[in-house]
């Protein structure tokens, strides 16, 4: 009887060619100019913002109710009741947009936010 033996055949190794990244990525970082500090609230335009998280929308009616006592010549603007598409947390750029527009749009000086759990 004979005896049979596997093949030993070498196997042939392919080349392999890695590119190495930076997983931090490149950060482009200009510079932007804030917008001017406001040095009163008489007369102006205040919007209100809420995201949907809970008892945001309880401080916010409590910030109002201050502001109306203190600065009775402001407007004060709860864009949760005006709009209610906008009480939610945004989720992508395009509708972070469209809000930034809702209050632009009601001529606001100042915007409130809250995210409060």
């Amino acid at each position: 009887m004979s005896s049979i033996l596997p093949s030993m055949a070498a196997a042939k190794e392919d080349v392999q060619q890695w590119e190495v990244l930076n997983p931090t990525g490149i950060v482009d970082i200009k510079p932007v100019k804030p917008a001017p500090r406001l040095t009163t609230l008489e007369g102006k335009t205040i919007v209100l913002r809420w995201n949907d998280k809970h008892n945001g929308n309880n401080m916010l009616d409590r910030v109002a109710e201050l502001l109306k006592e203190q600065v009775p010549s402001a407007k004060v603007i709860k864009l949760y009741e005006v709009d209610k598409s906008t009480i939610k947390i945004s989720g992508s750029q395009k509708e972070s947009a469209r809000i930034a527009k809702v209050i632009k749009d009601l001529g606001a000086d100042l915007v409130i936010a809250s995210q409060a759990d």
